[in-house]
């Protein structure tokens, strides 16, 4: 699969459009819903010479307490009827989760915090989603990358669920002890099949077009998808 960022590309619903969106259920014969842990891979390929500018995203696992809710979670819309598991490139290809979790501001959720503090750098943005444990790993040029993302769901009532991220096989973020649901509806319900360029920057330049949009023509390429239940509820 073959993602295209026309020069000058910056997030959906501004011209020229670039990157692709959509959300995906997965197979018909594997019901996510069922998942109380779920694992997400994809390979990716950015060319030399990408450029990366200040950050772009990746696709992830999403859910909610149905599917309707499931899509609320993304574009700074806030909710704890639904969440978001996605990645993101950030500037000279450094990587993070991206998520969007019940918020840690509703003292119900208040375990989510830890969110912020993942090392090597985090930031909850009070708006937009949360940038987890960015420069954990740097995505490589003209070469393959190999993503994998597992997210377990937490008991309702308990701070006990998990994301946990592989890179080439290798863990480089793994965070438990949070809230993905308050609500026995709250279910992993696919993929979150989204790449383009933009995002939220604690930089000081300003979050704008001119910083994040693509500073080209270019390309990424995805390949190699695959998604497997690893423990029902």
């Amino acid at each position: 699969m073959k993602a295209h960022y026309p020069k000058g590309s910056y997030t959906f619903g501004n011209s020229p459009q670039g990157g692709f969106s959509f959300y995906a259920p997965g197979p018909a014969n594997v019901d996510l819903s069922s998942a109380k842990e779920a694992t997400f891979g994809y390979s990716v390929f950015f060319p030399k010479g990408f450029g990366f500018q200040l950050g772009g995203k990746l696709p992830g696992l999403y859910g909610g307490n149905s599917d309707a809710d499931a899509v609320g979670c993304s574009g700074g819309r806030r909710s704890s009827a639904c969440f978001s598991v996605r990645l993101m490139w950030r500037a000279n290809g450094q990587g993070e989760f991206y998520t969007y979790l019940p918020p840690y501001t509703d003292s119900r959720f208040a375990a989510n915090e830890k969110l912020c503090n993942v090392a090597p750098s985090s930031d909850c943005n009070p708006t937009y989603g949360a940038s987890v444990g960015r420069g954990s790993f740097t995505f490589p040029t003209g070469q393959w990358a190999t993503i994998s993302e597992r997210v377990r769901l937490n008991d309702v009532g308990r701070a006990n669920g998990e994301v946990q991220l592989f890179v080439n096989g290798k863990s480089v973020i793994n965070v438990s002890g949070l809230i993905l649901r308050d609500s026995a509806a709250g279910r992993i319900r696919g993929m979150q099949m989204q790449t383009f360029f933009g995002g939220t920057s604690t930089l000081s330049v300003p979050v704008s077009k001119p910083n994040f949009a693509s500073p080209k023509d270019q390309d990424l390429y995805f390949s190699d998808f695959s998604v497997a239940i690893t423990q029902t509820l």
